[in-house]
Formats: C-alpha cells, structure tokens, sequence
C-alpha cells in the first residue's frame, strides 16, 4: 500500500517538475528539520526506491522521516497522512517554480527593455487606431418603418350625410444612414382617403390619414429628404420633394400631438401643429441650429414648383420661415413662427405645398377667395406646452396672418387653439386629448362687401388606446358649429374609428 501511494507521489512531482524548466537544486548548506534519506536507519543505498526518496528529498524538500531517524517505508499509511505529504511536496514545488519564474522574468525585461518599450508604444498606438476606427466607421444601412391606418368614419352634417366609409393610407419610411449622423428619407405612400365633402369644399375636416392620403392606390414618392450634421450644433435638410416648414419644426413643442401625420395621435390635421406652418412647402432647404440644450433656431425656404425650368426655387411662389423654440423650464416650453410667403395667383392655400394645391387644413373662404389673387403673406405664430403633472399637460397656440392680396387689398387671417393632454392615461402608452379652437379663417379683405367672418370652431376629443407597441385603437369626435366660417351653415359632426399598425 505504501509502495502503491510513493510511486503515485512520484510520479505526479516527477510531472509537474517537467512543466518547469529549471533544473537548479537545492542549497544543501540551507538549515533544515528535515533528515537527510541517508541517515534513515530503515533505508538501504541498495533499496530500489533510495534515489527515487532521495531526489525528492534533495530537489524539492518534502520528504522527511519520522524522529527516530525511521521512514517506515513498509508501513501502510491512511488518507490522511497521504494528503498531509502530497500538499507539502506540491507547496514546495510551487514555491520552486514562482521563485524561479520570477527570476527568468527579470532577466528578460532587463535584457530586452528597448524591444519592449517599441512594442508598447506599437500597442498603444494600435490601441488607439481601433478606438478611432470604432468612432468614425460607420457602413450604411436602411431601415424600413411603415405605418399603416384602418379608419371608419362618418361626417354628418343636417341634410347632408357622406355615410360611413372605410379608408386606408399606408407609408414606407427608408431611413437609410451613411455616415450615423445623416439621414436620407424615402417615404412611398399608397392610400383612398379623401376628406368630406361638406360646407363648400372646405379643409376644416381633413384628417391625419387624409394628409396625403388618396394616391388612389398607387404607390407613390411623396417625399425625399436629406438630413445631415453642419458641425457640432446644426443640422441641415435638402428636400426635393414632399417638404414643407414643419420638417425644421422638430422637435415640436408639442410632442403629443405632432407625429408628421402619421396617424398616430390626433384625428385632424388642425390639431398637429400651428396652421401657418401649412402656407407654403413643396422643393427647398431648411437648417436647425442648437444655440445651447434650451433654444433652438431653425430656417426655412420651399418652392412649391422648383422642379418646372420656368419657375425653380425663385422665379415663382414661395415660402421663407423662420422659428424659434424655448425650452423655458423641464416642463414649460415655447415656439414663436414667422412665415413670408408669395403665392401667383390660384397658388394661395393652406397646402403644404401640395403640388394639386389641395388644401389641408381653413375654411373654403379663406383659401378659395385668396386664390384668385397674386399674394404676399406674413404669417406669425406662437404656442405654449406646459406639463404640469406626467399624465398631464395643456397646450395653446395662437397664429395670425397679414395678407396683401394683390389688386385687391389688406386682409388678416386667425387661427387659436386650446388643448388638454392626458398621456398614459389607463395604463402604458395610451392618449387622451381634448382641442378646442378655430381653423383658420379671413377675417377680413378689402374690397369684400359681403365676408362671412363667423368663428369656425373645432373641438375634437379622442382616445387612443395602445393595444401593442405596433398596434393603437382611436376612437374619436370632431365637432364643427359654423363650418366654412358662415352661420347659416349647420354643424358638421365627424364620428371616427381608427386603427394603427406600426412596423
């Protein structure tokens, strides 16, 4: 039994000793307790396992007989004195080989400083090549977003009823990135959706999902857009197609409300942002620059015909804006609007640019009777958000506008509005809102005897309830007494189920 556990000792010294190699031996002046094998009385030169005791022993300092000089190399032994001898042959063994590790370690870095200092600035300057290349290099990608609108609606107005239709819009975003700074956006949409025609044509009624929204189910380009970093603090956008002044607009005052028409919030095209910013789109450049992390200044100019050789950007109508955006407080902010504009005749309209000159949004008074004339506008507008709690927040915008109808005289346009935001109302992401206001509408124009210049009021109320994170059901109400700004007019009411996919 003994014999079985000193071979075993054996051998594993014998191979962990040959991982290391050195082969120094033990000063032999070294004091020890330890007995040297020759002086153990039980142990013969002639015995077939002397020198393999006598290696240990010398090389490695682990074996050691017992005080009478005695090794009992005969007796058996039990477990635990065979860990006891293990643990002190393979301790002495470690210290063996740290000392001598250490030493070969010392050697090399003296002998080889200069190599090892090159290859550490090598590693360093490496280190710092990738870490550049990780910031800087960057592969393009597209990202496709689509959202898709399912909507069943009924506007109803005393003798007149459109009766409920079902109508859909869809729009391809590829968002596609070649730097991770830039953006260039090509949005397709197809669709059926028309706004009612109630009160004399007028825009009052026009839905988000009806922005842009009867391409009569073809696929179409409706906007194409760069968007890239000038510096550190601004950003500019060249459109060709499909732009219009809320593009430098972002991020809105009111980021409940304001999702480009997507569908996604509000029922109407009224209630997404200041109706001025409507006056005018088409071709054009627009830049944002981030005075610091509360102000915001951006600049815009379209042309609603570039594309045609004898208009371009400047030989015909146009629109130049210029905002400004206040983040007065973390939960109070500002916006301020000014819009000049040109429009030939026949161009006038709250469009977007609208190449067809459909109007999206005011009274069939106001946009019909300006377009009869050549007419220079200068819009301004203001709006407030205040959040005063997480779930709720009130909004107010006001927007006038100074017409000079050419050949004809001065007028004014009005528009205002009040709105009650209740996000996350019920649970998740759901949204509430109640907006109360008027559309725009021409309060007065010279040379206009008979103007009807009732206040067209708007008040919509909706519920968008968040269903998942790619579908939402809205539900909703517009209501709209004196539509077309005239009081022989009766109300206009909108009942409207909509369902959103987003992907």
């Amino acid at each position: 039994m003994h014999r079985c556990y000193l071979i075993l000792i054996t051998l594993t010294i014998t191979l962990l000793a040959s991982i290391s190699k050195s082969n120094a031996q033990a000063d032999a002046s070294l004091s020890s307790p330890i007995i040297p094998v020759s002086e153990l009385k039980d142990v013969e030169p002639g015995d077939w396992a002397f020198s393999a005791l006598q290696q240990l022993q010398q090389r490695y300092q682990c074996i050691e007989g017992y005080p009478n000089q005695t090794f009992r190399g005969r007796q058996g032994i039990n477990r635990y004195e065979f860990a006891a001898f293990l643990n002190r042959c393979l301790t002495q063994l470690e210290k063996s080989i740290r000392a001598e590790e250490q030493a070969a370690i010392q050697r090399l870095q003296t002998e080889f400083a200069q190599e090892l200092a090159i290859l550490r600035g090598k590693a360093d300057a490496t280190t710092a090549r990738v870490r550049e290349l990780e910031i800087t290099q960057f592969s393009p990608t597209t990202k496709l977003q689509g959202v898709v609108n399912f909507v069943a609606a009924n506007s109803a107005q005393a003798g007149e009823d459109s009766g409920v239709v079902l109508q859909a819009r869809s729009r391809l975003n590829f968002n596609t990135s070649f730097t991770g700074r830039d953006l260039l956006l090509t949005c397709f949409t197809v669709g059926n959706s028309i706004p009612p025609d109630l009160a004399d044509g007028s825009s009052e009624f026009t839905q988000t999902h009806q922005w842009r929204g009867n391409t009569n189910n073809n696929l179409t380009l409706s906007k194409l857009s760069y968007r890239f970093p000038l510096g550190e603090n601004a950003i500019a956008m060249l459109t060709p197609r499909g732009g219009y002044h809320a593009d430098y607009n972002s991020p809105a005052v009111n980021p409940f409300f304001e999702d480009a028409n997507a569908g996604t919030t509000t029922l109407s095209t009224f209630a997404q942002r200041n109706p001025i910013l409507s006056l005018g789109g088409g071709s054009g450049v627009a830049i944002s620059y981030a005075m610091n992390l509360d102000l915001l200044i951006g600049a815009g100019y379209y042309a609603p015909k570039a594309s045609q050789p004898e208009s371009g950007l400047f030989n015909g109508s146009y629109s130049a804006g210029l905002r400004v955006k206040w983040e007065a407080a973390d939960d109070l902010s500002f916006g301020v609007n000014y819009l000049h504009s040109y429009f030939e005749q026949g161009e006038f309209g709250f469009n977007d640019g609208l190449a067809d000159a459909s109007t999206v949004v005011g009274t069939a008074v106001v946009n019909n009777t300006l377009a009869q004339f050549p007419t220079v506008t200068n819009a301004y507008g203001i709006e407030m958000l205040w959040q005063a709690h997480p779930k709720l927040a009130f909004g107010g915008r006001l927007g006038y506008t100074d017409v000079k109808a050419l050949s004809q005289g001065d007028g004014e346009i009005w528009n205002y509005s009040f709105s009650v935001v209740l996000p996350k109302l019920g649970q998740g992401n759901n949204l509430a809102g109640l907006i109360i206001g008027a559309q725009p509408y021409l309060g007065s124009l010279e040379g206009t005897s008979q103007l009807n210049n009732q206040i067209p009021w708007h008040l919509e109320g909706f519920y968008r309830w968040q269903v998942s994170d790619q579908v939402s059901i809205t539900p909703g109400i517009i209501w709209h007494p004196n539509p077309n700004q005239d009081p022989t007019e009766t109300d206009v009411v909108t009942g409207t189920m909509k369902m959103t996919v987003t992907f």
